[in-house]
This record gives C-alpha cells, structure tokens and sequence, in this order.
C-alpha cells in the first residue's frame, strides 16, 4: 500500500535541498500504475548519483553515504523500489520490472546520466542498467550483489547448497521488521529470491558491455556471496576492480568506517580511464 504523503513532504514544497537533512520526497508515477517515491537532494548542478538499495531495505539505508555525498557538492537521488517503504506494491516484482522503474526514474532525475550503487537487488539493477544502456552510466558500485548462475550445473549446485540456502534464510528474516511495519510487500521475496536462481548465461556475457569503471565490493567471508564469485564477475567488467570488505552482505551498514570512504573517493577522486582488458 502506498504511504500517505506528510504535506511537509509535497513535491512542490519549496525547501532547501542543498544537504541531506532537508531531502525532498517526489513520486514518480509510471505506466504500470506503479508510482515510486523517491528522495532528491544535494547540489542541483551537481553530479548525479543514484543509489539503489536491497530487497527488504528502503532508502533510508542509505543515509550516511547520502549526507556525505551531499557534502562534496553531488545530487543525490534515493529511492524506495516497489515494493518498499513509500511505493506502490504491486506484486509484479520480476527484475524486467525493477529495471524498468530505475531507467524511468534516470530520465526524470539524470537524463543525461548518473553514477550508481546498487546493493544485492538494487545492485542487480544496477548491472542491468549498465549492460543495456552503458552510456547512461558514468560510475558503477556493486555492493555484495549475487549473480545469477552461469549455467544449469551452477544452478543446481547453487538450489542444493546447504551453505547458501542457510546463509540465504538468515538474510530473509531479517525482512521480518520492515514487513511487519507495512514497509515490504512479504510477496516480493521469494520472486526476486528465485528470479536469481535461474541460470542465466546472456547475464555474464553481457558484463563485457559495462564501459563505466566499476568498484565491485565484497562482503568477505560471512556473506552468503562468494568472494571468488564476485572476482570472477569483476574479472569480466572491462574496467573493474574488486574491494573486500569483511562484514558480510551489508557491508554499508556493519562496516560504514571503510565502505564510505572508499566509495566516496571512488565516486569524487578524478582518475583516467583504464583501458579495457583485451
């Protein structure tokens, strides 16, 4: 259910939108009847920077880099996906549908292109908005974000792995409190949970159409993401790097003392172009 709209939350409400702490709430209706809220602030002029957050969070989870990013004079855009916190819940919540949402948002905030960070669902966004429309995205930051299996082998393994499937749960009851506070449609897990076990081989071979230099971060040892896993796929971004981070799959919330600085000076430090791996 769509949350009521406080009236200090009007989209026409003139407010100060030069730092975090006065955010501006919009909504985006879409073509589906969906409509996304979404959170604007920072420098207008600014470079924009979208972050796109997890199944089972909101936006919010993005506070602290949020502010930060405000502070080094960049537009911050931060939404609530569907499904999540201030948007519609409309029960279609395959990634054909996220995807779709986050480039309608782009043409309304960043139309001439944005960095992203996209976390495990919203990081998967992120990637497929980065091979589809590469020269919409400036930046990229991948956070503990699992890709879909190579193959059917790796499908199995993956369906029958103890390990996985534990790690995997532990994350899923986490969602209890958000869904409880009406804040996360329940019946949005399991299809975006599933969508990511299929095998899905075009997925890697379209990671070598990523252009923008990419940070792929690693949860480390306690994330139920392999490490190995995620150095394979940065291995296949032409301009990619993998940074280990040991806090397990939220890494931006446990370890903010080295995920911030190192994607800030990411996203901000002026750096050449790498050249492609051949």
């Amino acid at each position: 259910m769509l949350q009521n709209r406080d009236p200090a939350e009007d989209p026409n409400h003139p407010v100060d939108t030069g730092s975090w702490e006065h955010r501006q709430w919009r909504w985006l209706p879409l073509d589906d009847g969906v409509t996304l809220r979404y959170t604007v602030a920072g420098d207008p002029s600014g470079a924009p920077v979208l972050l796109a957050h997890a199944l089972g969070n909101t936006g919010a989870t993005w506070d602290r880099l949020a502010a930060a990013l405000c502070a080094r004079g960049r537009r911050v855009i931060v939404p609530d996906q569907r499904g999540h916190g201030g948007s519609s819940q409309p029960g279609d919540y395959s990634f054909g549908a996220l995807y779709a949402d986050l480039t309608a948002l782009l043409d309304t905030a960043a139309p001439r292109g944005a960095d992203l960070v996209g976390h495990s669902m919203g990081g998967h966004v992120c990637w497929l908005i980065a091979q589809r429309q590469p020269d919409r995205v400036r930046r990229l930051v991948i956070e503990d974000t699992p890709p879909p299996p190579k193959d059917t082998a790796a499908e199995r393994a993956l369906r029958t792995g103890r390990r996985h499937s534990a790690n995997l749960l532990g994350v899923v009851r986490e969602f209890g409190a958000l869904r409880d506070s009406g804040q996360l449609d329940g019946g949005a897990v399991r299809p975006i949970i599933d969508e990511l076990r299929y095998a899905d081989p075009g997925w890697w071979r379209a990671l070598s159409r990523v252009t923008a230099e990419t940070l792929v971060v690693s949860g480390g040892l306690d994330s139920p993401v392999p490490r190995a896993l995620l150095a394979e796929v940065a291995e296949r971004v032409p301009c990619a790097r993998l940074l280990a981070i040991d806090a397990g799959h939220y890494v931006h919330e446990r370890r903010p003392e080295l995920f911030d600085p190192a994607v800030l000076a990411f996203l901000t430090t002026p750096t050449p172009r790498t050249a492609p791996r051949s």
